[in-house]
């Protein structure tokens, strides 16, 4: 399979030579390109599409994490709001 960097730098050559800002040809820019766009379509044909054989296993956290996860996330919101509003992150809240 081509590596997408062959299609880019094939992609950015054509626009350099044929955009009509550089005084090519829109009608011609646009024709090499569905050329390059088919070319590369049936090689990416040729080959197989890549399987994997072992996904990523999703874990859920245990009822012990997620309580400690909880815990730890209260007691830094408590810190937070006792830090002076000078310190980056601090929560002060008032009465409107």
């Amino acid at each position: 399979m081509p590596v997408p960097s062959e299609y880019a730098a094939r992609r950015r050559a054509l626009i350099r030579r044929h955009h009509p800002d550089v005084g090519g040809d829109a009608e011609v820019l646009a024709a090499e390109l569905d050329a390059l766009d088919r070319e590369f379509a049936q090689r990416r044909a040729v080959v197989p599409p890549r399987v994997v054989a072992n996904p990523p296993l999703r874990v859920r956290p245990t009822g012990r994490v997620r309580r400690l996860r909880r815990s730890a996330t209260r007691a830094i919101t408590r810190l937070r709001g006792r830090l002076p509003r000078s310190v980056p992150g601090s929560r002060r809240y008032f009465e409107i």
